[in-house]
């Protein structure tokens, strides 16, 4: 009735793939119908293409049946699967919590070499604010040594992902409750910090009109968005956060919006921090901000 020919691997995979409407692109409808069979079918390329003959079950049919009804309607594979990879880890997502972006590996990279540069065998505290799930804060704990890294969400259950997450890879983090949009919600280890670091909203509310519906229309915007008339409050936020839990010379990571680069760093200026820089992402955009506290 939907086009079904067998269930057999190969009539399967082309059945799947080949109702990917949704994505115009044939290699992403490509990407995704793998991704799907080796999520939920543990079958990857080379051993469906060896099994193409293969018969599967009909519990794996009705697996694939409602993958794909899911995905026709434009929502991403990584909730349709339920997985996410971020810097070698496999971390659990689901519609409310956002997919972790390749760009967002950057941030890691920035503040793993910054801590690597500054090794004196002292214990580096972190913070992860708005954590989402876990992805930075799971990834610096499993990819550095000797620091000490705390994470924290205005979402309880957002919290509870990210707890799962670190479990599953290995990691210790401290998780709590906060909000950022706070200014006077300042909560959060009971040692002062060395670095802290988040990727807040950035996206203003006017860029959704060129942005994926698969994005706009499935992941939740309070990670996503802010005010076109307000675009960088989280910033001050941040800013203000930093000052207050940052030891002498801490300093802050932010991942930003390439558009808004130099608007970011002249408010942690004004709101008192220096040493700001930006930092390219892997297209060579104004991906990143640095910044110190001073060291009064």
């Amino acid at each position: 009735m939907d086009g079904l020919k067998s269930n057999k691997v190969y009539d399967l995979y082309l059945w799947l793939k080949d109702g990917l409407d949704y994505w115009s692109d044939p290699g992403e409808k490509a990407a995704i119908a793998n991704e799907v069979f080796f999520r939920l079918l543990k079958l990857s390329p080379d051993q469906r293409v060896l099994n193409r003959d293969m018969r599967l079950s009909e519990s794996a049919v009705v697996r694939l049946r409602k993958a794909r009804n899911r995905l026709i309607k434009g929502e991403p594979v990584q909730y349709v699967t339920g997985v996410a990879d971020f810097r070698g880890l496999t971390l659990h997502v689901e519609p409310g919590v956002l997919i972790p972006r390749p760009e967002t590996e950057g941030l890691v990279e920035l503040v793993i070499e910054h801590v690597n540069d500054n090794n004196n065998n002292a214990c580096h505290e972190i913070l992860d604010l708005a954590t989402g799930s876990g992805c930075i804060a799971i990834s610096l704990a499993h990819s550095l040594k000797n620091v000490r890294v705390s994470a924290c969400d205005i979402c309880i259950q957002t919290l509870e992902i990210a707890k799962r997450n670190a479990l599953f890879n290995n990691t210790y983090i401290n998780f709590f409750i906060c909000d950022l949009s706070k200014e006077d919600d300042l909560g959060g280890p009971e040692t002062t910090l060395d670095i802290l670091v988040s990727n807040p909203p950035y996206v203003r509310a006017s860029e959704k009109a060129t942005m994926s519906g698969h994005v706009v229309f499935h992941e939740p915007e309070h990670a996503l968005f802010v005010p076109d008339n307000d675009p960088l409050k989280f910033y001050r936020f941040l800013a203000k956060k930093a000052i207050h839990l940052l030891n002498k010379k801490g300093w802050l990571f932010a991942e930003i919006n390439e558009a808004m680069g130099k608007q970011v760093v002249r408010l942690l200026e004004d709101e008192g921090m220096e040493c700001v820089s930006l930092h390219p992402d892997f297209h060579g955009k104004d991906r990143y901000v640095k910044a110190c506290k001073p060291g009064y």
